[in-house]
């Protein structure tokens, strides 16, 4: 799976001028910082990562990459020598943050190694992505922590970029406090830093993710109580109830069915006729067993008391 976010969010502060009324087509947002800092890093793309390469081969504190947890690999951007490498540790994913000139391995690559990958252009030292894109990456990261395949998440030298995307996923899914999971990081991988722009965007996560869940967990949870006959009137706030039809599906199958009502009532009535019958005939039964004893116990007293008058006849 490739995924590439073609069009990026960018929030920003103040105005912006823009020739929507003067051109045809879309509206162009003019912004010289992020021109001018994108012409920079075009500039210092290639020195940059000679110097991070160099390092990482005579420095072994510099690595290219760092586990940071049992799913996530946070590092620079991969050669496409490392593809198969990173197979080996486990990766079924990977997330770029780089823009298109940064980027060295083809999608077509990891494709070969089924290796999905989620393409989010950022652009690299003052820029972060935006909350859409920080969400998109977080889930694609714990999507496959669930299928236990470990995700690698890059930008051109695993501080900036990439540590935003990694410290926004440990503050939803290890429950994490940005400062704690910050330091964590770096406590893996000493040379990250976050722009005062990444940052923020990492507060803001953090923020919004904390709203959402609270605002889920308070439309879950039911709870049932009895009020007081006198709080009565304070939970009455005049809401209007809305039933519709298929609350009511149910209870319209009952009371819809004739047959059904009168096959209860009828096997209602014979159940109770012979509740009925059985306690009369115990009954009937009762009484008979109480005059058969009666009728035994008067004729076994005439047969003593004729015996008493033929003993008495006899002396």
């Amino acid at each position: 799976m490739y995924i590439e976010e073609l069009k990026e969010d960018f929030e920003s502060e103040g105005k912006q001028q823009s020739c929507g009324d003067l051109c045809q087509g879309p509206p162009v947002a003019w912004d010289p910082k992020r021109v001018f800092v994108g012409a920079g890093a075009r500039a210092l793309f290639y020195p940059t990562l000679l110097y991070n390469v160099v390092r990482n081969k005579i420095q072994s504190e510099f690595r290219w990459w760092d586990r940071v947890d049992e799913f996530v690999l946070l590092g620079a951007v991969p050669f496409p020598t490392d593809v198969l490498r990173l197979k080996a540790l486990g990766v079924g994913g990977v997330v770029t943050l780089n823009e298109p000139y940064e980027t060295l391995v083809p999608a077509s690559l990891y494709h070969d190694h089924d290796i999905e990958h989620l393409v989010i252009p950022t652009r690299d030292y003052l820029f972060a992505p935006s909350y859409r894109n920080i969400y998109r990456a977080v889930e694609f990261i714990h999507g496959n922590a669930l299928l236990g395949k470990t995700t690698y998440v890059h930008c051109k030298a695993g501080r900036g970029r990439s540590t935003t995307i990694v410290i926004c996923y440990l503050v939803k899914y290890n429950q994490m406090i940005p400062e704690a999971a910050y330091e964590y990081v770096r406590s893996i991988r000493p040379r990250v830093l976050l722009a005062s722009s990444q940052w923020q965007a990492v507060q803001n996560f953090y923020h919004r993710s904390k709203k959402l869940e609270n605002n889920m967990d308070s439309s879950s949870s039911t709870i049932l109580f009895f009020p007081a006959k006198e709080n009565l009137e304070d939970l009455d706030d005049g809401s209007i109830v809305i039933v519709n039809e298929s609350d009511l599906e149910g209870y319209e199958e009952i009371s819809n069915s004739g047959e059904t009502g009168e096959n209860i009532l009828a096997v209602a009535n014979l159940a109770c006729r012979v509740q009925f019958a059985s306690q009369a005939t115990i009954s009937q039964l009762s009484c008979l067993w109480l005059r058969i004893q009666a009728g035994q116990k008067v004729l076994r007293n005439s047969r003593l008391r004729s015996m008493d008058v033929v003993d008495v006849r006899v002396c």
